[in-house]
């Protein structure tokens, strides 16, 4: 520590000398008192570390079979991230952070920096999860202090990932949702080439006052198991003029069924979105090994009368994902 006094005058004459010729308290403490303000003006100030940035932009999904996988279209909206210090053997957390993001790291030098894909489970902001069934990202980035460093971060599905169905509503027939389970033969899913998402087609429902409620499942029943990883997913891209209610159906090996688990949501959406509904729980649950989707809606009834005089419901790339 670096005392500075040369610019404070002590003013010995002030202090009063007893008789034995000493200082007197006052003085002492007169003298105290400037010496320890000198040394707190004239202490040298540590020097505040300056950070280095990163900047990390929203995922790519990149493809790598589409016959396997079907669209690449995602939903990433956070990150989970780490730097590892290879030289020191540390781990550094930067947290979960949506997307796009820039940031301070009290750091300089090499690390490698690892990014695992984060979407919200069944359209909610209070279910964060990693993504399991997509890649993560790792790279080599050197920080310095003056040379922000930018990180465009990629990922593919998993190897290991498990499409039990991929459903890209294009071609001719009936659609995947082609069990009518609202007994009128006037709601039910066909495919359209209006307003599409991607491709030439989509599934379409149309409703109107006359016709206000749809209930379809799929046709097909799904062998779907716990896994080792224990996750199983629905993915879509939807686009409805009403709330729909989503869930499953147990199916019993004699064919017999079971109440549906209804519970996942999605409310109106007048633009496309994508959605990953996380049913592993409802699957654990039941004793049951197969599994048909369901879907309600209902154009909205209030004060006596219905809130839309027609509505569209569209869906476009279904699949059910596990390992």
């Amino acid at each position: 520590m670096k005392l500075k006094l040369d610019y404070m005058e002590i003013k010995f004459h002030s202090m009063k000398i007893n008789s034995r010729g000493g200082v007197s308290f006052g003085g002492l403490l007169h003298l105290f008192l400037l010496a320890t303000l000198a040394m707190l003006i004239g202490c040298d100030r540590e020097k505040e570390p300056i950070p280095s940035f990163i900047t990390v932009e929203p995922f790519e999904l990149l493809p790598t079979d589409f016959g396997i996988h079907g669209s690449i279209s995602n939903k990433i909206t956070h990150a989970d991230m780490f730097m590892f210090d290879s030289l020191e053997n540390r781990a550094i957390s930067l947290g979960v952070i949506e997307l796009p993001a820039t940031f301070p790291v009290l750091e300089e030098g090499s690390f490698s920096i690892n990014i695992d894909p984060v979407i919200k489970a069944n359209g909610s902001s209070l279910s964060l999860q990693g993504y399991p069934f997509y890649t993560r990202f790792s790279k080599t980035i050197n920080l310095s202090t003056d040379a922000p460093i930018t990180v465009k971060p990629t990922t593919t599905y998993s190897e290991d990932a498990v499409f039990e169905v991929v459903e890209d509503f294009e071609g001719t027939g009936e659609t995947l949702f082609s069990v009518d389970r609202d007994g009128n033969p006037n709601t039910f899913m066909t495919r359209s080439n209006s307003d599409v998402f991607e491709g030439q087609t989509v599934g379409r429902v149309l409703l109107d006052t006359a016709n206000a409620t749809v209930a379809a499942q799929t046709a097909g029943l799904y062998d779907l198991t716990i896994g080792t990883a224990g996750k199983v997913f629905i993915e879509l891209n939807y686009k409805t003029d009403v709330p729909l209610e989503f869930g499953l159906i147990p199916v019993e090996d004699n064919g017999q069924e079971s109440e549906p688990i209804l519970d996942w949501y999605v409310l109106a959406k007048n633009d496309w979105n994508k959605i990953y509904f996380d049913i592993t729980n409802a699957i654990s649950s039941t004793g049951s090994l197969r599994f048909a989707v369901v879907f309600n809606g209902q154009i909205p009834y209030e004060d006596g009368k219905y809130t839309l005089q027609q509505a569209e419901i569209l869906f476009d790339n279904f699949k059910i994902v596990h390992f």
